[in-house]
This record gives C-alpha cells, sequence and structure tokens, in this order.
C-alpha cells in the first residue's frame, strides 16, 4: 500500500469538508477570496462569438446544419464540457440546488442579449412526471425557471405535463430519442397559450428533442413563438 498516496487522499478529503470556499463551476477547494478554480477559470467552456438559433453553439462549432426546430430560437452561456459538466452533475444528482442561482444568472445574461427584441408572456419549464417527482428531491429545470423569473421579471407559470415516463434521454442512441419521447408533453389543462411568447427552461440540450416535443405542443396549444434557455449545450460533430 502507498501510505503517501493514501494520506494525501485523506488529507485532500478533510481539507474538503473544514474550508468551505469552493469553486462555484466545478465545487473544487480553492482560496478564501476566490470564486473559481484555476482550471475553471481558464478553461470555462463558455459559448463565445454569434450563435447558431438552431442548436446555441457557436457558428463556428455549430454542426447542426441548421436543422429546423419547432422552437424559435435557443441561448445558452456553456457548452456540456469541463467544470460545466461537473457543476450539472452535481447539480442534477448531488442535491447541490445552490448551482440554480449561479447558472440561472449566466442563462439571464444570455437571454437578455440573444433576446433583446422578444417580449415573453411567461417563463416555463421541462417538466417532471408524478413518478419522478417522487423519485427526485427537485426539478432542477424548474429551480432555474424560478431564478430566471426573479432576475428578468417574467412571470413563472407552470405550464406543461409529462403525461408518462419512458426510457432517460442520455441512456439511448442518438437516433431513437426522437421516438423515444412523442406524445410525453402536453399543456396542462387551464393554461392558455394562444398569441403567447414563452421562455422554455431546461438544464441541458444534448439532441434538442425534449424541448422540440414541447415547443411543439406548446404551438399546437396555440402558443405564437417558443424560445429556448439551457445552461448548457452539447456539440454536434461536423461531418
Amino acid at each position: 500500500m502507498d501510505f503517501k498516496n493514501v494520506f494525501n487522499s485523506i488529507k485532500k478529503t478533510f481539507l474538503w469538508f473544514v474550508f468551505t470556499n469552493h469553486c462555484k463551476y466545478c465545487n473544487a477547494l480553492i482560496g478564501e477570496n476566490e470564486e473559481m478554480c484555476e482550471d475553471c477559470g481558464k478553461n470555462l467552456p463558455c459559448i463565445t462569438g454569434e450563435k447558431c438559433e438552431f442548436c446555441g453553439a457557436s457558428k463556428e462549432r455549430c454542426g447542426c446544419k441548421k436543422h429546423k426546430m419547432n422552437f424559435d430560437g435557443i441561448t445558452a452561456p456553456f457548452y456540456y464540457e469541463k467544470g460545466i459538466k461537473e457543476c450539472l452533475k452535481l447539480f442534477k444528482f448531488n442535491g447541490k440546488t445552490h448551482f440554480a442561482h449561479i447558472l440561472a444568472e449566466e442563462m439571464s445574461a444570455c437571454i437578455q442579449k440573444d433576446f433583446a427584441n422578444v417580449k415573453f408572456d411567461f417563463v416555463c419549464y421541462v417538466p417532471f412526471s408524478n413518478v419522478q417527482k417522487i423519485e427526485r428531491d427537485y426539478n432542477q429545470s424548474e429551480l432555474l425557471a424560478e431564478r430566471i423569473s426573479t432576475i428578468l421579471e417574467i412571470p413563472l407559470k407552470n405550464a406543461l405535463v409529462k403525461l408518462f415516463d419512458v426510457k432517460t434521454q442520455h441512456d439511448m442512441p442518438i437516433q431513437q430519442r426522437k421516438g423515444n419521447i412523442y406524445g410525453v408533453y402536453d399543456v396542462r389543462n387551464g393554461v392558455s397559450l394562444k398569441g403567447k411568447t414563452v421562455l422554455l427552461v431546461d438544464d441541458i440540450m444534448t439532441t434538442g428533442e425534449t424541448l422540440n416535443n414541447c415547443a411543439l405542443i406548446m404551438k399546437i396549444r396555440g402558443a405564437e413563438k417558443v424560445y429556448c434557455a439551457t445552461s448548457a449545450v452539447t456539440v454536434k460533430k461536423k461531418k
């Protein structure tokens, strides 16, 4: 047994618990007066430059070939890479709900910039099914939407329902994801969408099929425009 490595591991764990200042993105231990670790400071995967309205990536990294979606535009501050990938895993699966405030602030800045001329009637979010509500303590997309609603002073509405559960999207091959969630989402009874311009929030966009289906049903139910905001997007490889 390498006692030196064991000792260093125990020391690192002890320091992590004793000192409460951690990188706001990846949760690594940092100095008292710092906001983020050196790695995130240098390599934070920010989306810069002009964005593709169909996939949210920069025009330089866009690989979607302007594939038409049912939503009218999407924006996100980050790519789903490096420290942001770790941040979202902690937020989504490990109860680190404080990340909602950090990510929502970044998302709000993007919404103000990229949708500057859009007047939203309300903000909503990709919902959980009843089973997911029992299994999970919180819906990360709902937390993001609540914070964005407060920051941008846009009314929050619980507009959508998830009718039933299907196999988790990230567990499926890309080519199967579209059919996997068809008909899963609907507009909540009593919600009027006629002529409305909606801001739809989710945590991550991978293929975009979840957002696409939510936008489709909202437009079928009368929405005029549906714009999307996520904290991160994945990038399709250019062919």
